[in-house]
């Protein structure tokens, strides 16, 4: 009787092991899955929440509302229209960015060259949107990703940035 005492407490010690260790894979597996692509530096995601941040002169609802980037970049997505210039979204945030960040990067001695790139995640599938690409990369690459959503997608806002850090 006491032999078969002990087998069962080892099938029941064995049994309980066996199920933290799958809690443990779940749980794993959980957060990984959540985990962001690239955590990149602390630099350019400083440089692209400020660039999300910025004012644009778009105006896609009324004339005093205006539009700052991170906005800019779902009216774009929707197809909307900056009712204020009577030009498409798309169309004033490829010229307005290009300006900002000619601007932005051009303050940064350090910086040889940089990409933002603006894409659609459907899935593991990539749809871009905008790219922007300036200057000869010489250095180390450093990068910072932005996801927002609008209409229920996942937009991506990337942004790379070579040169001397």
């Amino acid at each position: 009787m006491k032999n078969k005492r002990g087998q069962q407490e080892i099938v029941g010690f064995v049994l309980i092991v066996v199920l933290v260790m799958v809690g443990l894979m779940v749980f794993l597996v959980i957060s990984l899955r959540d985990a962001p692509e690239d955590e990149g530096s602390l630099e350019v995601k400083h440089m692209l929440d400020a660039l999300m941040k910025h004012t644009t002169e778009c105006a896609v609802v009324y004339e005093p509302d205006y539009d700052n980037f991170e906005d800019l970049f779902k009216s774009c997505h929707q197809g909307y229209q900056c009712g204020n210039l009577n030009r498409s979204a798309c169309e004033y945030l490829n010229e307005s960015l290009r300006a900002v960040l000619g601007d932005m990067i051009a303050s940064e001695a350090t910086v040889s060259s940089y990409q933002v790139d603006f894409f659609l995640k459907d899935n593991d599938e990539q749809q871009g949107l905008l790219q922007i690409v300036e200057g000869n990369c010489t250095g180390n690459v450093n990068s910072a990703q932005r996801s927002i959503v609008s209409d229920s997608d996942s937009l991506i806002i990337r942004m790379r940035v070579c040169g001397a850090w």
